[in-house]
């Protein structure tokens, strides 16, 4: 058996060999197997790390050594078999001062289990398996939540419209909400985009009344704006955020990482919470986590709002954030230890991975917790 921390080769052993294999071994195996096969889950493939031992051995040992040494004995129902451990993904867990945070799919008009924002079983996956300790509500989500504290709750609020933010939160109760997050607030309004002044009238109503509400530690984040707004914005709100994917006045940028440094040039400390886009930027997150790192930013987020419920991406998509998030640092990574039994089937060379069937995943029950 191959162990990690000593980096030993997987030995050789022989089993006695079965004529079939009940209806319960095989679900087991195929179900595990579907699962490690999943992006992201099983980092080296078992089947990669089967191929790389055989080739080892092929150049280590000649094959009259084996021949005489380990034969294959068919009178006596021998087989060769060989054992491979395989960690396997367990659940993410948060970085002491770090924000992983994320806005999954939700509507007003449709509250119920239909939408993420709505499906408690979904939304405790998000926190307890995925590691997103915040996250973007909206206001009946908040409501409904029995998983998410209100110190790890970013409300979605339209800040362009402070009456209805005060009509929506006024008879709120309970603890004091994280913050809130007011998303595009002026995109929404027709050409031209209206004056600094106003922008800073508009936000700065409903950021007063905000604290009020909830206190002054309740942080105020604006998700549109524009350098050229700086000196209006920087003197309201708590933190600027770059979010935009396309709008007629601003232009459709494909690596936003460019954007987020004229940002961080002009707000500094001021930009953050940064937004990845699960739908457009999927292939680009380890270079967007990268960058964000590399700037110096605590807290990024998975803006998911635009996925389909039942769409794969959705999933793939928090798969390849939560990853990257790991490898530069954001978040750690839990993993199961399973060993991956592979059998000779007596066909072809002992160093041909054809010859080798999997016959068996045993779930050892071990884990560790890896930080980059």
């Amino acid at each position: 058996m191959e162990h990690e921390n000593k980096g030993n080769k997987p030995q050789v052993s022989f089993l006695s060999k079965e004529n079939d294999y009940d209806t319960e071994r095989k679900d087991r195996i195929n179900h595990l197997k579907q699962e490690h096969d999943k992006t992201f889950v099983v980092i080296e493939k078992p089947e990669d790390m089967l191929k790389r031992i055989l080739s080892e051995r092929k150049i280590s040992n000649s094959k009259t050594e084996i021949d005489n040494e380990q034969r294959l004995d068919y009178q006596t129902n021998n087989l060769l078999t060989m054992e491979i451990d395989v960690w396997s993904f367990e659940k993410y867990h948060y970085s002491e001062g770090l924000i992983v945070g994320i806005w999954p799919k939700g509507s007003f008009n449709y509250p119920d289990n239909l939408y993420w924002q709505y499906n408690q079983n979904i939304l405790s996956l998000l926190k307890n398996t995925y590691g997103f300790y915040k996250i973007g509500l909206e206001r009946a989500a908040i409501s409904a939540n029995t998983i998410y504290q209100p110190n790890e709750i970013l409300a979605l609020i339209d800040g362009c419209y402070p009456t209805s933010v005060i009509q929506s939160y006024s008879d709120y109760t309970g603890s004091p909400l994280w913050g809130c997050y007011t998303d595009e607030p002026f995109s929404r309004q027709n050409n031209p985009m209206p004056s600094g002044a106003y922008a800073r009238y508009t936000l700065n109503t409903t950021k007063t009344w905000w604290k009020q509400k909830f206190g002054q530690n309740s942080i105020f984040v604006v998700g549109e704006t524009t350098t050229s707004y700086a000196a209006e914005i920087s003197s309201v709100v708590d933190y600027v955020n770059c979010s935009w994917y396309g709008y007629y006045f601003w232009p459709l940028t494909n690596d936003q990482r460019s954007r987020w440094t004229d940002f961080n040039n002009q707000f500094g400390y001021m930009f953050n919470h940064l937004w990845i886009s699960g739908e457009l930027d999927m292939g680009e997150m380890n270079q967007l986590i990268g960058h964000a790192q590399n700037m110096g930013k605590n807290s990024i987020w998975l803006y998911a709002a635009e996925l389909g419920m039942s769409d794969q991406s959705y999933w793939e998509s928090i798969y390849e954030f939560c990853y990257y998030s790991f490898t530069h640092g954001y978040l750690r990574r839990e993993e199961r230890r399973y060993i991956y039994v592979y059998t000779y089937n007596g066909i072809g060379e002992l160093y041909e991975i054809t010859s080798w069937d999997l016959t068996d995943i045993i779930d050892t029950s071990e884990t560790r917790i890896l930080s980059n």
